[in-house]
């Protein structure tokens, strides 16, 4: 409404009729505008947009009151429209409605006309309210909305950052843990040196099941386990141990995923290095759920170990997995038999997430061995026998570019590194190319996959590796599944990039000659 009091136009050639009705509504608060003639009042209107409501009468000299209608309401924003007609036919105000009138009136000479025509004219008036409070309330919450899209656009921009930061910096412990044990001379200084690399591998693949999962509540135990327990085969040194894995399909909140990544963690590292002495054997890991409760199982069929010995062994594992059964509310109990060792953890889930398996039973079953598999190499990148291969290797972090760089040169490559992509681009014009090039996504000045796509533009067969701290299928889609082309989730370790090198055609000097399988195939037998 304009003003306090509401501005009615009142359309007639009737200049009594008019008068009474100016004269009664004015009592009743209102302010009156008479004109006689419909030209007049459309003109009106769209001189300025003043009026809170019209009364218009049917029969006019100039035009009739249906054409003026049509009229006002092809004008912006028009003001309600209460219909005057001396017409009792029904025809008239069905017409008058359809063409856009809140009401209509009819016009007589009882003493009922005024005050029909008030009632009327106050519902048309609170109509025209109701209909400015809606809008308005519709303009706050789309606004709202767009404020709450512009704060969820920046919380998801902010979380991709500090998870790709969060994932260098455990790319980056991983990667000098395993420098440091490769460099130590003692050979107890550099298992435990590994078992810490280990201990954060467990811990980085939660991060990174959270930071590409939709639902950051909970971890799909099975799919969990199974990446952990073929991390721990690759990074194992005993040619013929297996290592089985069997586990339901089940969902865990995330609180309890990194306390069970370090528990199978230690257990599994405990019996590779105790279980089995003087010969080989099996590694049994099984995971499983029976309603709330959730059972983890590591198995092996080696010399034994009592309950006793195992508790006073006073090892840092131990101390590890007993602080973090009790993290977990769980319970600890140890079976021994001349024929092996079985370590049972059982716990409570809080909150149990739906089955992700609608029977909710069915079974992940993966069997590993770690032994060589005697393949022959994909082909790849022609490089001279007697020359090592060439990487360019496109880190911006400073410190992590000088371990990669070690571990590859150490593997038997030469490694060109740039910082930025101005540095590679100038690489690659002095050196004439390369054999293969390592790229991380987020560089200072441009995009990884902007610049491996420049590089693949000169050389279409170019095996690339593109490095990604963020969600690898979201951004770098079109490298997914290329022949050519992987991308690696960091944290990753020094077998799982060297893998991938291999699977590309790409093998140091110091490498063995065996095929790897394609990067992501399971191991399943």
């Amino acid at each position: 409404m304009t003003s306090a009091r509401p501005r009615l136009l009142y359309i007639d050639d009737d200049p009594g009729l008019s008068r009474l009705v100016q004269k009664e509504f004015e009592r009743g608060g209102y302010t009156v505008e008479l004109l006689s003639s419909g030209a007049a009042g459309v003109e009106r209107l769209r001189k300025a947009n003043d009026v809170d409501v019209v009364a218009l009468d049917h029969h006019m000299p100039d035009q009739l009151g249906l054409d003026t209608l049509r009229m006002i309401h092809a004008l912006p924003n028009p003001p309600p429209v209460v219909y005057v007609t001396g017409e009792s036919e029904g025809r008239v105000a069905v017409a008058a409605l359809k063409a856009g009138a809140a009401d209509y009136v009819i016009k007589d000479a009882s003493p009922e006309f005024l005050t029909l025509l008030r009632a009327a004219i106050d519902a048309a008036l609170e109509g025209r309210r109701q209909k400015f409070l809606r809008e308005q309330a519709e303009a706050e919450m789309r606004a709202a909305r767009d404020r709450f899209e512009a704060l969820a656009n920046e919380r998801a921009v902010l979380i991709r950052e500090v998870n790709h930061r969060v994932s260098n910096s455990l790319q980056l412990i991983a990667s000098l843990l395993q420098v440091q044990s490769a460099a130590q001379s003692d050979m107890k200084s550099a298992q435990t040196l590994l078992n810490a690399y280990k201990r954060v591998s467990a811990v980085a693949r939660v991060h990174k099941r959270l930071y590409t999962s939709a639902d950051v509540r909970y971890v799909d135990l099975a799919d969990y386990l199974c990446g952990l327990v073929e991390d721990l085969r690759q990074s194992a040194d005993q040619g013929g141990r297996m290592l089985q894995f069997l586990a339901s399909q089940t969902r865990i909140g995330t609180d309890f995923a990194i306390p069970i990544g370090l528990i199978v963690t230690e257990l599994v590292i405990n019996a590779y290095k105790y279980a089995y002495p003087d010969s080989d054997g099996p590694i049994r890991v099984k995971a499983e759920r029976n309603g709330d409760l959730i059972t983890v199982q590591v198995k092996d069929d080696g010399i034994g170990v009592t309950e006793y010995d195992w508790r006073r062994g006073g090892g840092i594992g131990s101390k590890i997995v007993l602080a973090m059964v009790e993290k977990i509310g769980g319970a600890l109990n140890i079976e021994t038999e001349p024929s092996g060792t079985c370590i049972t953890v059982t716990f409570t889930a809080a909150d149990p997430a739906p089955e992700l398996d609608a029977a909710g039973d069915s079974l992940t079953s993966v069997l590993v061995i770690a032994d060589s598999l005697g393949r022959t190499i994909a082909a790849g990148a022609d490089t001279d026998e007697n020359e090592p291969p060439v990487l360019l290797l496109v880190e911006d972090d400073p410190l992590m570019r000088m371990v990669v760089a070690g571990n590859l040169e150490a593997a038997g490559y030469r490694v060109e590194e740039a910082g930025s992509g101005e540095e590679a681009r100038a690489i690659w014009h002095r050196t004439g190319g390369v054999d293969a090039a390592i790229i991380d996504i987020g560089l200072p000045d441009c995009r990884g996959d902007q610049l491996a796509g420049e590089l693949r533009s000169s050389r279409p067969n170019l095996p690339i590796v593109l490095a990604t701290g963020y969600d690898e299928k979201v951004v770098a889609p079109g490298f997914v599944g290329s022949r050519y082309s992987r991308v690696l989730a960091k944290p990753y370790d020094d077998t799982a990039m060297l893998g991938i090198l291999v699977s590309l055609g790409v093998t140091g000097g110091t490498m063995p000659a065996t095929e790897v399988e394609p990067v992501g195939a399971p191991r399943a037998v």
